[in-house]
């Protein structure tokens, strides 16, 4: 049997126009072996489908790896411009370099912007595709939020979204990837129909568990068979602020091309139909602080999670604004733990200070659209101190290793407060608040600043009626007519709600 040579490569960077940008050295870079390492490692740094590609494939049959590079982001603003693209042309140089290959797997978010380039997600596709030649497989993996350029369907034979979110089938889109890969390699060659939906939904409304989105992606999975071979339904990434933003529709087949795009118009035609159902309510600042004024004084009470929606740092959010804070903290809320707070400078303060000092705390934080960005506590307790690497104990993304950097636990009256000194924690874990003395399960009011990993994470402690999607203000409001959008396609619903459209 033919020892079949597949290259790894990666982008993977989540790009919010309204956050700073993030600097090369934010971004981790696996090269070589170490790509190898780190995929078959029980706590990996690489995503989850890289995990299971790597898994598949070695079920599938002998092959050989051959890693190139993976450049890992995670969430933030547009990436360094010069970076990015001495590194995609590195990974184009490289590629070309390792020819003749087999097969190329693309590990990628596909929500990447530069503040000069708009989709260099689409020109890596490009690159590799001419690094390889017309004729090698290549398949992808993508966000659900990622934004779909044409120039990454004419580049890739297969495209793979998510379906899940919060994102919990990493691992299983990786392995369908090469078992993809593999029907290649003997021979099917999947036709591609793709359609762009003039629809930019609010984050909000992209649960799958149910909702608009949810039905969406359960009848294209409903259609798969002998025939299609894959069908992503990627909602795109608004903040990105893109002219390829859009809910966007892939059908891949087998062979059939008519029956590829007679789907995909389908489904498309279906998405156009509910598009009222991605509108979205959300709770006022107001009416979350007080159901979290009213469970600290009721014990019989159910527990309430608040999301802080204008500060989601799993979609660039900085993970330090104060609307929330301070309004529990000045409501006398009680029983409260805010899950992160990024402000290096009172971490520094804190552990000068040591483990039961009291401190005056100034709170460090973002200056959206001019507002007061510090805070000011008096006779705050330094309760714990924390070296900020711990594995994620729970959830899709179990075991993967975080260094939020030093970390310190501090308490105010009935607030605790988890502030770290490096990136804001995205996968918040139950079990890291519980080392540092938290009894996760006798928190009255729980505020975590991400949108929807939390429901992965937390569901065994809070009832999903009493998880609640707060409407604060900052840079991932999911209020989109709140942001002044530069690139959007105009119209595009619900930005615009009088227009028409026809796939």
């Amino acid at each position: 049997m033919k020892i079949r040579k597949v290259a790894i490569v990666g982008l993977f960077l989540e790009s919010n126009r309204y956050a700073a940008v993030v600097e090369r050295n934010r971004f981790r870079v696996l090269r070589g072996d170490a790509i190898v390492e780190d995929a078959r490692s029980s706590s990996p740094k690489l995503l989850k489908e890289g995990q299971g590609f790597f898994a598949q494939m070695d079920i599938e049959g002998d092959w050989e790896a051959i890693p190139i590079a993976l450049v890992l982001g995670g969430a933030g603003g547009p990436a360094e411009h010069d970076f990015i693209i001495h590194e995609i042309e590195k990974i184009g140089r490289e590629l070309k370099a390792q020819t003749p290959l087999d097969g190329v797997y693309i590990l990628n978010h596909g929500a990447m912007t530069t503040p000069e380039e708009e989709d260099p997600d689409g020109l890596l596709y490009e690159t590799v595709r001419l690094a390889v030649g017309a004729g090698v497989p290549v398949v992808s993996t993508v966000d659900l939020h990622a934004n779909i350029s044409q120039r990454m369907v004419d580049s890739a034979d297969v495209i793979i979204s998510y379906l899940t979110d919060p994102h919990a089938d990493q691992y299983d889109r990786g392995k369908e990837a090469a078992a993809i890969l593999h029907e290649m390699f003997n021979g099917m060659c999947p036709t591609v129909s793709n359609i762009r939906i003039p629809i930019v939904p609010p984050n909000v409304s992209l649960l799958t568990a149910n909702g608009p989105y949810g039905d969406l992606i359960d009848y294209g999975q409903s259609q798969l068979g002998a025939e299609i071979l894959n069908v992503s339904i990627v909602a795109g990434f608004a903040y990105s602020d893109t002219s390829v933003n859009g809910l966007h529709v892939l059908v891949a087949a087998r062979e059939n091309e008519l029956a590829a795009a007679t789907l995909c118009k389908r489904i498309a035609e279906m998405a156009w139909s509910m598009r009222e159902r991605f509108l979205w309510g959300l709770v006022p600042l107001e009416n979350a602080v007080a159901k979290a004024v009213e469970v600290g004084h009721d014990d019989k009470s159910p527990p309430v999670l608040l999301a802080d929606l204008g500060d989601n740092v799993g979609a660039g959010g900085p993970g330090n604004t104060l609307w929330l804070t301070k309004a529990l903290h000045q409501a006398k809320a009680t029983g409260v733990v805010i899950g992160s707070f990024f402000d290096p400078e009172l971490v520094i303060a804190a552990t000068s200070a040591g483990v039961g000092s009291s401190i005056q705390a100034k709170f460090n934080g973002d200056g959206w659209e001019g507002t007061e960005s510090t805070y000011v506590v008096d006779n705050v307790l330094v309760q714990y101190l924390h070296p900020g690497e711990f594995y994620i104990s729970t959830g899709p993304l179990s075991g993967m290793r975080v260094n939020a950097g030093p970390m310190c636990l501090l308490r105010f009256e009935g607030i605790q407060i988890l502030v770290t000194s490096r990136r804001p924690i995205v996968w918040p874990d139950p079990e890291l608040l519980e080392t540092m003395g938290i009894n996760v399960a006798s928190i009255r009011t729980l505020v975590l600043k991400c949108r929807s990993n939390y429901r992965a994470v937390y569901n065994k402690y809070f009832d999903p009626e009493m998880m609640i999607e707060v409407d604060t203000p900052g840079r991932t409001s999911p209020v989109l007519s709140r942001h002044d959008w530069k690139r959007i396609p105009r119209p595009s619903y619900p930005l615009d709600l009088d227009f028409d459209w026809q796939p």
